[in-house]
This record gives C-alpha cells, sequence and structure tokens, in this order.
C-alpha cells in the first residue's frame, strides 16, 4: 500500500512538473511580435497575441499602457489599458481604462476606471478587463451599460445593478430595455416595481 501511495504521488509530481514547463515553454520572453516589442509574449492557436508591454507603446493608433495587452492576428489590439484619454468623436475614453476592440479597430467594450457620463449617461465604472463594462454599437452610440444608483432616463425610473439591471439603448439613444426602480403607469396599464421592460425605437412598451 505504501508503495502503491508513493507512485501515485511521484506520477502526480512528474505530471504537475512537466505541465509547469510546457507553460514555461510556450512564452517567449523579450521578443517582437507584430511590430511590438514584448518583455513576454504566447500567441493562442486562434492567433491571438497575449503580451506583456515594458513601457506605453503605441500599437495600431491606440496609446496602449505598459503591462498586459491582446493582440488580434492581424495586429489590431484586441484588449487594452488607454495609457491616456482617447477620443474618438461620440466618447472620450479616459486613461486607465481597459478597451475591448474588434479586428477593425473599432471599440465594442470599455471598462471604465469609475464612473464616467457618455452621451449624457453616467456609466457605473470598476476597472480592470473583469470589470463592470459599457458596450457600444459600431457607429459609437452607446448600447449597454450599468447604473450606479437608480435613474429617470427618458422619464422612465431604472433599477441600478450588475446582473440582469443593465441598461439596453438603441441605437438612437432611446431607452431598449431596463428594469423599473419604481410602479410605472402608461397608457392606462400598471407596471410593478421590478418589471423588466423593453421599448421599441420610438419610445413605445413592447407588449
Amino acid at each position: 500500500m505504501r508503495t502503491t501511495k508513493s507512485n501515485w504521488l511521484t506520477l502526480l509530481l512528474f505530471q504537475a512538473a512537466a505541465l509547469l514547463l510546457a507553460g514555461c515553454f510556450d512564452w517567449q520572453h523579450e521578443v517582437t511580435v507584430k511590430g511590438v516589442a514584448f518583455s513576454k509574449v504566447r500567441m493562442e492557436d486562434n492567433g491571438l497575441v497575449i503580451g506583456l508591454l515594458k513601457e506605453d507603446t503605441l500599437i495600431g493608433g491606440r496609446p496602449c499602457k505598459r503591462g498586459w495587452v491582446h493582440l488580434h492576428s492581424n495586429g489590431v489590439p484586441a484588449g487594452f489599458t488607454a495609457s491616456r484619454e482617447i477620443d474618438l468623436g461620440r466618447v472620450k475614453i479616459p486613461a486607465e481604462t481597459w478597451v475591448f476592440q474588434n479586428e477593425d479597430g473599432v471599440v465594442t467594450v470599455c471598462a471604465f476606471p469609475r464612473d464616467t457620463e457618455v452621451q449624457g449617461h453616467l456609466c457605473r465604472g470598476s476597472g480592470g478587463s473583469e470589470g463592470v463594462q459599457a458596450a457600444f454599437y459600431p457607429g459609437g452610440a452607446l448600447k449597454q451599460y450599468f447604473l450606479r444608483h437608480d435613474t429617470r432616463i427618458q422619464d422612465i425610473s431604472c433599477k441600478a445593478g450588475v446582473f440582469s439591471e443593465s441598461i439596453w439603448l438603441h441605437e438612437n439613444g432611446r431607452l431598449k430595455n431596463c428594469v423599473l426602480s419604481e410602479e410605472l403607469v402608461r397608457d392606462g396599464r400598471t407596471y410593478p416595481k421590478g418589471t423588466h421592460l423593453r421599448f421599441n425605437p420610438d419610445g413605445r412598451i413592447i407588449p
């Protein structure tokens, strides 16, 4: 019995060491990939590049802060922390925001470092790639975000939260989805607090 336990322990230690070594060999150090100098980098099977920048670097026109950055297979930043403000016209992305982009370099999602006003809406922030996020339409209009506090949006009392209570907007800026933080009486019908409502682009409730 002791021999069997000893063999199992040896096998487990060997497997752990093998996995550790395999992980080490995945990384390349002090190399340039797609024109970007990394102190540490690896390539995923889907072509995504995950690397560590030693210093702030301009990549594809985006100011990427030193630290982790992800690149699409075409070299366009897929995810990065903004080292300075990015002015996109319809939205100004503050420094320290974690930014997600598609392969065309269009910003799709931002995790703001703090609560940030975007197109008249105060988007909840928390920072980091896994923080509370705000999403955008391809044209730059705000698509989805979270509230810090219950807020009236276009005369609708909307509930704050970080789960199912996200706020959705139509591309024209009209409210699309929300959870009511107060009772609503509309067109002779009463909708109780906590109701999840959907609206069409003209502002009418979708049954």
